[in-house]
């Protein structure tokens, strides 16, 4: 017989956590499909956990406080374009003004036509 990786508890809370997925599957299919409820209504089933969680994004901006953490991520995020973008920047005007000053010839060039 092969050994499972799972105990009896985990199995059940498992087992449980699938019928009750199926409950609500199962709920949400009977209320979307009944012609005679939602027809006063807008036509849609009204799901109260989406409805918080479209509230929750639409009100973070007015409840958002700012603290090192989210300094610290933001730096993070965009420091890295800036650096490179002066690295290819810094790149460019280099090779551009040794082939302007001649100090690069035409037959060493990458690019001839430039």
């Amino acid at each position: 017989m092969a050994k499972q990786c799972y105990s009896d508890i985990e199995c059940k809370i498992i087992k449980a956590q699938i019928e009750r997925r199926n409950q609500f599957r199962k709920e949400f299919l009977k209320q979307r499909t009944d012609p005679c409820k939602h027809s006063q209504e807008a036509g849609y089933v009204f799901d109260e956990a989406i409805q918080r969680f479209m509230t929750l994004k639409c009100y973070q901006v007015y409840y958002f406080q700012p603290c090192m953490r989210a300094v610290i991520r933001g730096v993070l995020a965009i420091a890295p374009m800036f650096a490179y973008g002066y690295l290819v920047w810094k790149h460019r005007s280099d090779r551009d003004s040794d082939f302007r000053c001649g100090r690069t010839k035409y037959r060493d060039r990458i690019f001839k036509l430039i």
